[in-house]
């Protein structure tokens, strides 16, 4: 039997596979399926025998997978889960204006997530999730995600939504503690706090690059303390704990409210925030709402931070 016979007979066979390795049990398979389970014992039998493999150890008291058995059933479950999600994403576009939006934990926290009423009054319904990483989206049910980085993404479409700017800020009473200070970017005494992902990244969320950018020298520079999101980071600044360096999107509304201050001129970022989809979902309304809010929200932010 070629790879695509065995392929196709594996495909045909994974609706039973996957309910045989989430049971742990031919006869609460053949329940979920609604099927006898002498038929489930039958078409088992008929696949190892073709694959020349046994699946299912059947000497034993308990009931096992073998190693062969345990690859392909979780195989099975995990093509059975991407049609679920498939599923789920046909219905929308079908019935409902729900659009699945993923984006960094650190972007939800501090800019989407108070702007989601807005949102609802535009007539958006936005489902968040949070991840840190470029989401599949053939295996994942986000609909579109947004990304910070120097894009664009192969593959997939993309519009970039913003420029982005990175701005050292401190809270005010740190900074009012040390008022007899010229610049706290030179001093000695400062304490740094940096988003570690940031400093390694590439994406230039870091402070060497802005020391770079703005010509300063520092000597094996390193942050006293790094965090592993950047909203943490700034919940650290404004406490008091250091001077952070703050960027486009994570800082507005805080230095609007009086919670930070800028120290030091803004720099540019060869990175950008991009929103990104598949092709074929950038062609639906869905999406188009959703950039058109996106931008609309972003250009407002920036008209009245004036870049912080």
């Amino acid at each position: 039997m070629d790879k695509n016979e065995t392929i196709t007979k594996l495909v045909t066979a994974a609706p039973m596979l996957a309910a045989i390795g989430e049971e742990m049990s031919f006869t609460r398979a053949a329940e979920r399926l609604k099927v006898n389970q002498s038929a489930i014992s039958h078409r088992t039998k008929s696949l190892e025998d073709a694959l020349g493999h046994t699946l299912f150890d059947r000497t034993t008291r308990q009931f096992r997978l073998t190693e062969i058995g345990e690859i392909l059933c979780h195989a099975a479950s995990d093509t059975m889960s991407r049609w679920d999600i498939a599923l789920d994403k046909l219905e929308r576009s079908r019935s409902t204006n729900l659009i699945h939006l993923s984006l960094p934990s650190s972007l939800a926290m501090k800019w989407l997530i108070p702007l989601l009423p807005n949102a609802q009054a535009k007539g958006l319904n936005l489902s968040v999730d949070v991840n840190e990483e470029t989401v599949s989206f053939h295996s994942n049910e986000a609909d579109a995600a947004i990304r910070f980085g120097h894009g664009p993404y192969p593959g997939l479409h993309t519009t970039r939504l913003s420029h982005s700017w990175i701005q050292p800020v401190a809270c005010p009473a740190y900074i009012d503690s040390r008022k007899d200070d010229v610049n706290l970017l030179d001093n000695a005494e400062t304490t740094f706090l940096a988003d570690r992902p940031g400093e390694t990244d590439n994406t230039d969320y870091s402070w060497n690059y802005y020391f770079a950018e703005t010509e300063s020298i520092k000597e094996n520079f390193k942050a006293n303390y790094q965090f592993d999101r950047a909203d943490l980071m700034l919940q650290a600044v404004m406490a008091g704990m250091g001077v952070g360096l703050g960027r486009t999107l994570l800082i507005e509304k805080d230095i609007e409210m009086g919670y930070l201050k800028t120290i030091g001129k803004p720099v540019r970022m060869q990175s950008s925030y991009w929103l990104v989809c598949s092709p074929s979902f950038a062609e639906t309304n869905r999406f188009e709402r959703l950039r058109d809010w996106l931008k609309n929200e972003i250009k407002q932010q920036s008209d009245n931070n004036k870049r912080f």
